[in-house]
């Protein structure tokens, strides 16, 4: 890894755990080993940072939501492959999305998270014209929002995980059974 790379890890990290506000430049230089002139060498300020951190989550994902619409033809067989791959973006950028997530009230008036308040916007809006009904959109909303959120919580290091690849086959198989399974109403329940 380059020292840019180093950089952007450790800064990613930081963000995540300690907040986007809460981090200084400094820091995230000390967490690396290296100068604040060598971190600013690199970026040249913490909000330049943040975006270079964010940005292959957001390509990630963006490259994802592209693919949604050619999905129209067959809705329900492209569901799993869907699902999988929303997994598979929250898992592999899980520090950005916990950045997104816990402190985008916060850092709304940021670049890069109107950035990621569009691609949101955008994956709000391809559901609503994709989902076959309100009920399967505001489960599948549900779904992906609970990934989002405990991905973002696991990056607590004081509680014990469950392993990545169990983890992922539990999002996975939830996020189908909310997307494909006939829901019960509570009046036939209770």
């Amino acid at each position: 890894m380059t020292t840019r790379d180093t950089i952007l890890q450790a800064a990613l990290e930081r963000f995540a755990r300690t907040g986007y506000l809460g981090s200084s430049i400094q820091q995230i230089a000390d967490d690396v080993g290296t100068s604040k002139s060598s971190v600013l060498y690199h970026f040249e300020s913490k909000e330049a940072l943040l975006a270079a951190a964010m940005q292959p989550a957001i390509d990630a994902m963006s490259a994802l939501v592209a693919a949604l619409p050619q999905a129209d033809p067959d809705k329900l067989e492209a569901v799993p492959a869907l699902a999988t791959g929303f997994v598979d973006v929250l898992m592999a950028h899980s520090a950005a999305v916990s950045i997104f997530v816990t402190q985008r009230g916060a850092l709304h008036d940021v670049p890069v998270i109107g950035r990621a308040n569009a691609l949101v916007d955008q994956i709000a809006s391809t559901l609503v014209q994709e989902a076959p009904s309100a009920r399967v959109l505001t489960r599948v909303s549900i779904g992906l929002a609970g990934v989002a959120f405990i991905l973002g919580d696991a990056l607590d290091d004081e509680r014990e995980h469950v392993d990545p690849a169990e983890m992922r086959e539990i999002f996975i198989d939830t996020l189908l059974e909310l997307c494909l399974a006939q829901p019960q109403s509570l009046e036939r329940t209770c």
